[in-house]
């Protein structure tokens, strides 16, 4: 449609108005209701299992952002002492060890996310709710997908046929971080008026 039609996707605006009216059709079609029967997963070699699931989406992510800052991986809990990335191991599939698993694009790792739908993806964009279901972390992933499913790679949607997936991380390049923002507790209105009293 964003082909034949580019004069509808020309801002911001209009392209999150397609978006909230797609997501309000599927919402109500829900065509991706069973996904389990809809596609197998794979982790370097390992099946994960969706059965039990209720999922209608699966994310594939490096970076700690989507959709215009979504964090779909979510804030992790802190670690035990001792435990590391470097003493995980190749495939991560335990609920309990994702939990306190942090997201770093530097660890040659891709976290996959299971969405209960376009509710959810609305819910975390908004922050009612904190992130999506963590189903795994690896470096390989490989998904078969057994009738036409609505995909999306960096923001450009399109409906892919029935295929096999093979996802990989590549390579890495080096980026430049600006320093840390100052926590609104120290730059907040009452720190300021304290700081300004004690002098």
């Amino acid at each position: 449609m964003r082909e034949k039609h580019p004069q509808k996707f020309n801002s911001r605006v209009k392209n999150k108005l397609w978006y909230f009216e797609f997501a309000t059709s599927e919402t109500i079609s829900a065509s991706c209701k069973k996904l389990n029967e809809c596609l197998t997963l794979q982790c370097c070699g390992l099946p994960i299992d969706l059965s039990s699931l209720s999922l209608e989406g699966i994310a594939v992510l490096n970076i700690p952002s989507m959709h215009g800052g979504s964090n779909l991986w979510g804030e992790t809990k802190k670690l035990d002492p001792g435990s590391s990335t470097n003493q995980q191991p190749e495939v991560i599939t335990d609920p309990e060890v994702l939990k306190g698993s942090v997201q770093d694009s530097s660890d040659k790792r891709l976290e996959v996310v299971g969405l209960e739908g376009a509710i959810e993806m609305g819910q975390i964009y908004t922050g009612l709710k904190s992130a999506g279901r963590r189903l795994a972390k690896c470096s390989q992933i490989t998904i078969k997908t057994k009738k036409p499913l609505p995909m999306q790679i960096d923001g450009e949607p399109w409906m892919q046929p029935p295929c096999t997936i093979h996802i990989t991380h590549k390579n890495q390049a080096h980026m430049l971080l600006a320093p840390p923002t100052r926590t609104s507790s120290s730059s907040s209105f009452f720190n300021l008026k304290k700081n300004i009293q004690e002098t």
